[in-house]
This record gives C-alpha cells, structure tokens and sequence, in this order.
C-alpha cells in the first residue's frame, strides 16, 4: 500500500506540473494513474467479490437483493470516478450531470425491492 500511495502522490505532483502546459496529457496520465490503482488493488477486490458470491449462492431468497446492492455499489464507484475526473478537469456541469443520471440509474434499479417492501409492510397492516 506505501508503494501504491507513493506512484499516486508522484503522479499527482506530475499532473498538477502538466496541467499547465499540456492539459490533454495531464487527463491521460490522471486516467492512467487511476486505472493502475484498481489493477493494483484487483486481486483483493476479486477476493472480496468471491466471498460475497458464495455468500449470495447460499442465502437463497435474499440473493437477489444482495446482488442488486452489489450492482448499485459498483456503479455508485465507477461513477464518482468518471464525476471525479470531469471535476479535475474543470467540467463541472457535465460532472453534475453524470451525478444527475447515476442518481437515475440507482432510484431505476432499487423500484423493485421498494415494491417488494412496500407489499410486505401493507401485508403487515391488513
């Protein structure tokens, strides 16, 4: 992890060096800095995703619940990435957009388990 802390803080210096002059070059290195942070950590993100899977394979009813949680966690990651990046380089309303649409994405993705709750609870009631 030092070694991990110590690329990203030399290649921060770099990029705020770059920015200046080379804006274009300054993006490419900020994309490339991030993606060799997630392969650096990809093999314990594997590890924690096959753990997570046996457990979903042996919760029965629950796993699909499990997995749409999953999904929404990966997709809420992916996209502070992409929200980060657009910030960096200082296109905030196509970042405000990205957050916009994810929120979308999430609020489409989670009806169903509020349908679900929704009957339980009115079950409940009656």
């Amino acid at each position: 992890m030092i070694k991990l802390a110590g690329i990203i803080v030399v290649s921060l210096i770099l990029i705020i060096f770059i920015r200046d002059t080379k804006k274009e070059f300054s993006l490419l290195l900020s994309i490339a800095v991030g993606i060799l942070v997630f392969m650096s950590v990809a093999q314990e993100f594997y590890s924690v995703v096959e753990t997570i899977s046996s457990l979903v394979e042996n919760s029965g009813e629950i796993s699909s619940y499990i997995s749409l949680m999953l999904k929404i966690l990966g997709i809420s990651l992916l996209g502070q990435f992409v929200i980060d990046l657009c910030r960096d380089n200082g296109e905030n309303a196509l970042a405000t957009q990205t957050e916009i649409a994810i929120k979308i994405v999430i609020i489409s993705m989670t009806l169903p388990l509020i349908e679900t709750v929704i009957k339980i609870v009115t079950g409940l009631l009656k």
